[in-house]
C-alpha cells in the first residue's frame, strides 16, 4: 500500500495548469472535432475565464486552431505533428514482430513481412511454425514482386501507369499457371483481390505451398509492407483461406497499420 506521505511528496511536482490542458485536448476524439470554450469550462468544472486561458495559451502554441466565424476550437497541427513524430519513431519491425508472432501461434503457421525493392520482395521477419513440411523462406530472401502474395498485397493501391514503369523491359518469369505474365494480366489479379484487400493463393508459387497476404499502411494510408500466412497446403488453417484465415491476416495487418499511425476512414 503506497504511503500516504509518499502521495502528498508527488502531488507536489504536479502542475495543475499542464493536466488541465492535456484534458482539454482529450476532449476532441474523432466524433467530436470542434469543442467551444463554454463545454471545456463544463466539462472540466472549471471557470470560463480558466478555460479561455488554457484555450488561448493552446491555441498560442498551435496546438487548437479556431474554427471560421465561430468561439469553437478544433486540433491544431502541433497536436498531430507530436503524434506522428512518435509513431514515427517506433520502429517496423519492432511493431511487427510480436504481432507476427501471435498471428503464428493463432494460425499454427508460418508468418512473414516483406519489403518492396524494386521488382523484389525482400523478407525481413519470418516467424516460424514447428511443423517439419513448412515455408522455407528465411529472412534476407528476394523474390519475385508480380509472382508472390506478398508482393501483389504490396502493389494493391499501385496505379496502372506506375506498374508499367516498374515491369519496363522485366522478364515476369512464370512460377506456376497462375502467374502474371504480362502488367495486364497482373492489372487483372491486383483487381480481383483489390476488393476483398487481401491476396490469396493455392500452389501458385511453389507447389504445396498456400498463403494469405494484405498490405501495411503508414499514418499517410500508403503501403509500406506486406505480411501473410504461407505454409503447406495439408494444415487445417489453409483450408480456410476465405475465412478465419484471411480474418487472421487481415486482423494483423490492421493492428501494425494502426500502430504505425494509420486510421481507416470512416464508413459512410
Amino acid at each position: 500500500m503506497e504511503d500516504e506521505s509518499d502521495t502528498d511528496e508527488q502531488s507536489r511536482y504536479i502542475v495543475p495548469g499542464l493536466r488541465r490542458g492535456l484534458a482539454a485536448l482529450r476532449l476532441f476524439t474523432r466524433d467530436r472535432a470542434v469543442v467551444s470554450v463554454p463545454e471545456i469550462s463544463r466539462e472540466l468544472k472549471i471557470s470560463r475565464a480558466t478555460a479561455f486561458r488554457i484555450v488561448y495559451t493552446l491555441e498560442a502554441d498551435g496546438y487548437l486552431q479556431r474554427t471560421p466565424h465561430s468561439h469553437a476550437y478544433k486540433l491544431g497541427v502541433n497536436v498531430l505533428s507530436l503524434g506522428f513524430e512518435y509513431l514515427g519513431s517506433q520502429d517496423l519491425l519492432d511493431i511487427a514482430r510480436p504481432v507476427l508472432e501471435k498471428l503464428r501461434d493463432d494460425t499454427d503457421a508460418s508468418a512473414h513481412m516483406g519489403l518492396r525493392d524494386g521488382t523484389q520482395v525482400v523478407y525481413v521477419l519470418k516467424s516460424a511454425s514447428q511443423h517439419r513440411l513448412r515455408s522455407n523462406v528465411s529472412v534476407g530472401t528476394r523474390l519475385a514482386l508480380h509472382a508472390t502474395s506478398i508482393g501483389q498485397a504490396l502493389l494493391l493501391d499501385t496505379p496502372r501507369a506506375e506498374l508499367d514503369r516498374l515491369f519496363e523491359g522485366f522478364e515476369m518469369l512464370q512460377y506456376s499457371d497462375q502467374t502474371p505474365a504480362t502488367v495486364q494480366q497482373l492489372v487483372d489479379r491486383l483487381d480481383e483481390h483489390r476488393p476483398r484487400g487481401y491476396v490469396a493463393y493455392r500452389s501458385a508459387y511453389a507447389k504445396g505451398i498456400d498463403s494469405v497476404a494484405a498490405p501495411v499502411r503508414d499514418a499517410q494510408g500508403a503501403i509500406v509492407a506486406g505480411i501473410n500466412v504461407s505454409d503447406h497446403e495439408s494444415l487445417p488453417i489453409m483450408q480456410e483461406q476465405h475465412g478465419r484465415l484471411k480474418d487472421l491476416v487481415m486482423e494483423a495487418a490492421a493492428s501494425i497499420s494502426m500502430q504505425l499511425g494509420y486510421r481507416p476512414p470512416a464508413r459512410r
